[in-house]
Parts: C-alpha cells; sequence; structure tokens
C-alpha cells in the first residue's frame, strides 16, 4: 500500500485537491472544516511531515492577520469608524453628493488599512441610514459599498487578509518579502477604472428597489434619561457641545430642568446640575454612557450593591402585572437591587420621558444588578430574560492612542522595514496594555475559522509541493502559456484565481495558486513576484458572487439581493479590474 501511495503521491494529492473544492462548492461543511479536513488527509497519507505541519502555525501571515484584526477592533472598540460614520450622515443633511463622496472615500481609505470587512460591517447600517435620508433604495448603494471596499483592500499589503496570504506564502517559498506599499500602484489604477465603471454604467448593472422597502432597516433604539454629575465637566456646556450628541447613535428627545423643558433657543440652556436629559441611542451608545462619569443612566430605587454589576437584556412578556404602569412604578425596581439603564419597543418609539413611558407587552429592558439578582428575576418573575449583550460600550478617551497605534505599525513595516508580524504584535500589546480594548474583546476579534482556514490550506499548500502536484500541473500547463505573450500569461492566472475566488474561499485559493505561480514562473522565465501579484489581485476580485468574498456576504443579506444581482453587477466589474490591474502589473513591474 505504500509502494501504491508514493508511486501515485502527486495524483492522491490533486485528488483531495479537488475532493476540497467541490466541498467548498457545496458549501455543506464550514470552509474551515473543509480546509482542516484536507491537511488532516495530507497528515494521513504521510505528505506532510509534523514539523512542516507545525510550522503552518508559525508562518508570518495568520500571525500578521490576527494581529491586524485585533487592531481593528481596538478602532472600532475606540469608536473611530463610528465617528467617522456619525459625521457622514451630518453631511447629507447639506449635500447629497458630498455625503456619498464622503462615504466612498471613508470606505476606500479605512479598507486600506483596517480589514475590510471589519469596515463594511460599521458601515452597513451606515449607508442605510444615509438612503433613507437621501431617498434611494439601500439596493442601490450596498453592492457598491462592498466593491469599494473590496478595491480599497488592494492599495495596501495589510488591507486583506488575502494579500498577506499571498505574501506569507511567497516569502516562505523564497521571494523577497513585499513591502506595505508595493502593490498600491496597481490597486490605484485598478480602483480608479472599476470606480469610472460604476460611474458610467451603475444605473443599469445595480439593481433597483423603492426606498420604502427599507423602512424596516433602522438599527434597534433605547429610550434613557441621563443626569449630569455635579462634579462632572459637563456642567456648564450645552448639549450640543457634548461628543456623545455628536455621533449618529444618539438623539436628544428632551432637555428638563424641574417641571420645565429647555429650548435650544434658551440662553440658560447649559447643563445644570439636577438637569434631565432624554435621549435616544444605540445599545453600544447607552452602555457607553452607563460606564462613563460624566451620567447618573436610568432608574434605580434601591442602593446598588457593592458587587460589581452586570447587564441583562428584559423581555416584558404578556402576562406581566406591570403592564400599563409608568416605568418609574415598575415593581421589579422596589423589590430587586437592579436599575433600567432604558427602554426598546421595537416598530415604536416609546416615550415622553423613560420614567413616565407606560410598559408594553414585548417592551426590552436594559437592566443591570448583581449575578443573583439577575438570576432571581428571572427564577420568580415574568420578566425574559437574556444574558446575552452582543454590544460593547465605547472607549472613546483611547481613540487617538488607537489611531496612533495602527500608523506606527504601518510606518514601522513600511519606513523602517520591521516585518509586519512583528510591528502589528507589537500593536497588539500597546492597545491590550493601555486598554483600548479588553483582552476578551481582542480573542473574540481573532475570528478563528479564519485562522483556521488559513493554517490548514498551508499544510495542504505544503502537502501539494511535497508531493510533486504542483510541478505535475505547471507542466501540464507549461505548452499553452509558453505559447503566449507575458500579458496574456498575467491575464490568464488572474482569470483562474479570479473564477475560483467565486466559487470557494479566496484564502484557499491564495494558497493554493501562490506556489503554482511560483514554480511556473521559472519555466516561463518571468519575474515570479509580478505572477504572486497577479494572484494576489485575483483573489480578491470576487465581484459576482455573494459567496465568494466576506463582504459579499456582507451586503447580500443586508440588501435582500437575489444571487443574479451580483452577478449581473460583479461580471463586468471582474473583467474591467482584471484588464486594469494586470495593464497596471505589466506597465509597472516590467514584465
Amino acid at each position: 500500500m505504500s509502494d501504491f501511495v508514493n508511486a501515485y503521491s502527486a495524483w492522491i494529492a490533486i485528488g483531495i485537491l479537488v475532493v476540497m473544492l467541490v466541498s467548498f462548492m457545496a458549501e455543506r461543511l464550514p470552509p474551515a472544516a473543509t480546509a482542516i479536513a484536507g491537511a488532516a488527509a495530507f497528515l494521513a497519507f504521510g505528505f506532510v511531515s509534523e514539523d512542516l505541519a507545525l510550522g503552518a502555525f508559525a508562518n508570518s501571515a495568520p500571525i500578521a492577520i490576527g494581529a491586524m484584526f485585533i487592531l481593528a477592533a481596538a478602532l472600532q472598540r475606540t469608536g473611530v469608524l463610528e465617528f467617522l460614520a456619525s459625521h457622514i450622515l451630518a453631511l447629507a443633511d447639506t449635500s447629497r453628493i458630498g455625503a456619498l463622496m464622503l462615504v466612498a472615500i471613508v470606505t476606500i481609505i479605512g479598507s486600506a488599512f483596517v480589514n475590510n470587512t471589519a469596515v463594511v460591517v460599521i458601515l452597513v447600517p451606515v449607508v442605510i441610514a444615509l438612503a433613507q435620508k437621501l431617498s434611494i433604495s439601500k439596493k442601490r448603494v450596498l453592492i457598491p459599498l462592498s466593491y469599494i471596499s473590496i478595491l480599497g483592500g488592494t492599495l495596501t499589503l495589510i488591507g486583506t487578509s488575502t494579500n498577506l496570504i499571498v505574501a506569507g506564502v511567497a516569502s516562505s517559498r523564497g521571494l523577497e518579502r513585499f513591502g506595505i506599499f508595493e502593490i498600491t500602484i496597481v490597486g490605484v489604477a485598478t480602483l480608479v477604472t472599476c470606480l469610472a465603471v460604476m460611474l458610467l454604467l451603475g444605473r443599469w448593472l445595480l439593481p433597483s428597489g423603492e426606498a420604502s422597502d427599507d423602512a424596516d432597516a433602522r438599527p434597534e433604539t433605547f429610550l434613557t434619561d441621563i443626569f449630569p454629575n455635579e462634579d462632572s465637566k459637563v456642567i456648564g456646556t450645552t448639549p450640543e457641545d457634548l461628543p456623545n450628541f455628536k455621533v449618529k447613535g444618539v438623539t436628544l428627545v428632551s432637555h428638563r430642568r424641574g417641571n420645565r423643558i429647555v429650548n435650544a433657543s434658551d440662553e440658560d440652556r447649559a447643563l445644570a446640575a439636577g438637569d434631565r436629559l432624554t435621549i435616544r441611542s444605540t445599545l453600544e451608545e447607552l452602555l457607553t454612557f452607563a460606564t462613563g462619569q460624566s451620567f447618573r443612566t436610568g432608574l434605580r430605587q434601591r442602593k446598588a450593591h457593592p458587587e460589581e454589576p452586570i447587564q441583562a437584556q428584559a423581555t416584558i412578556s404578556p402576562t406581566d402585572a406591570n403592564i400599563g404602569r409608568p416605568l418609574s412604578q415598575l415593581t421589579y425596581l422596589s423589590n430587586y437591587q437592579i436599575t433600567v439603564r432604558g427602554l426598546s419597543r421595537p416598530g415604536n418609539n416609546p416615550g415622553p420621558t423613560l420614567a413616565g413611558c407606560r410598559i408594553r407587552a414585548g417592551d426590552r429592558l436594559l437592566l443591570e444588578g448583581t449575578e443573583g439578582t439577575l438570576r432571581s428575576l428571572a427564577t420568580s418573575t415574568p420578566l425574559l430574560i437574556d444574558r446575552e449583550i452582543d454590544a460593547v460600550p465605547f472607549r472613546r478617551g483611547h481613540a487617538p492612542l488607537a489611531m496612533a497605534t495602527l500608523a506606527g505599525v504601518i510606518i514601522a513595516s513600511a519606513i523602517f522595514g520591521t516585518p509586519l508580524a512583528v510591528a502589528a504584535l507589537i500593536g497588539v500589546g500597546i492597545v491590550l496594555l493601555t486598554g483600548c480594548i479588553s483582552a476578551d474583546d481582542a480573542w473574540r476579534s481573532l475570528q478563528a475559522s479564519v485562522l483556521a482556514l488559513i493554517v490548514a490550506m498551508l499544510i495542504v499548500g505544503r502537502g501539494l509541493e511535497n508531493t510533486g502536484a504542483v510541478s505535475l500541473i505547471v507542466d501540464a500547463t507549461s505548452p499553452l502559456l509558453l505559447a503566449a505573450s507575458p500579458f496574456i500569461v498575467l491575464l490568464i492566472i488572474y482569470g483562474l484565481t479570479s473564477v475560483l475566488t467565486e466559487l470557494v474561499t479566496n484564502a484557499a485559493v491564495a494558497v493554493i495558486m501562490t506556489p503554482l505561480v511560483i514554480t511556473l514562473a521559472d519555466t516561463l522565465a518571468m519575474d515570479p513576484r509580478a505572477l504572486v501579484l497577479a494572484v494576489m489581485f485575483g483573489a480578491s476580485a470576487s465581484f459576482a458572487s455573494p459567496i465568494g468574498y466576506q463582504t459579499n456576504t456582507i451586503v447580500y443579506t443586508a440588501g435582500g439581493y437575489r444571487f443574479s444581482d451580483f452577478v449581473k453587477a460583479g461580471l463586468p466589474m471582474n473583467i474591467i479590474a482584471g484588464l486594469a490591474s494586470c495593464s497596471a502589473i505589466y506597465l509597472f513591474f516590467g514584465v
């Protein structure tokens, strides 16, 4: 049996690869599961040694990607991207074109330096809100958001995990390390060309829809009352001058001083001790107020327990005896040591204040109390307690430090030649040490399935090389490519990579194609760096499928698109992006 395996190891390896590709396309298993199973098969057949398999965990690509995930999460945690989003919506009040241009600029710049998936996650609700404000269907703007983020991610080596994977595999195969801005000139050429196509042909390529269909896309908001602390720095300032009120997630409902409503035109509108501000805010912004030092938030009747409080959401059930009462008369406030931080009512805006809001079935309360108190509420009251809260408060005071850390990582790598993985790991240490992001949030941002997929595919790629499968494929394709000009070779490699990316996860395609084209370059007497760039850009050029790239998948769900919407808009983009990027590689890399 071992003789048979040794004799046909290359063909067995190709067979395993084909099975993996079929599994990727069928989507019966998560991509990471397929990749791990494939890596296990290579280990079981002895195509990869233990040392080589463990070496995949030390590859710079997954290390750098994981570190960049954490740095991107630190920017999100400190409210940097949220701050930019708020200014976009504010600009929409004065300039429709300006707001759309600002979205594009933020997306491009953000995607160039932060993982573009994180940028799209942040901007999807902003773009939907902007579309509502401008009476545009979200179907007209979400696909462009994804496409622009993909193109922005090709401007630098750290813009997408795909770029880092290709660079890491190429480096492990002996190529000189890629610089952060080495691919920028190709990325700019591709970006400008594709943006021009979207502007000229978008009217016909993008799906139509009614803006009224998007009315249910508004994020859930909570009503709450906040009170400035007597020793707080906010005393003497007006609400509109406070940073907390300049973000898109907070709306001031009323400003009360005793029984009087303070209007924005009043001369004494500056905050004073005893004032009550009623606001509507997203859950993240509500948690930010609750954890801050400037305001007291919500309602509490009994003295708080000295233990560290935790938050939970509670839903009022139809059998609750409190239905119809003002929230200030909620029996749980007098019976338990809890604080009601805010109230959300799906499909409606409760009011006029948190204390005076009458409770209805289905209302959601943000509660704060000890572990024991929340357990008692869950077991002895009709409240439906949900302990899982996805949102976290912003740490806006750390925003300058988070931005400076990311800038330092980029400068250290681009100017001083520090390996990106090393610079990024140092950056992670800084944001953790200074409290820009908590350790728990940092580990949650790592996207373990993505890292597992990358490591497993690195093992598969090494196995393909060890068995001679890569050489076998190169030998089979060489006669065709030897007869082609260098530019046509670039187009063929780009096209093959792009087609596979539409069907299979781009990380897997990048790992498979990179060693193949490096070997192919020697046969064709071409610069392997140029062919690697064709793979890098081809693996990112996933415009025609909602499953080929994570940003497409995100907007596919949020926009309510059909699969055919991506095919119609994306196929021309794939062709244009391929011609633009291959032309730039041919011109600027001396092919």
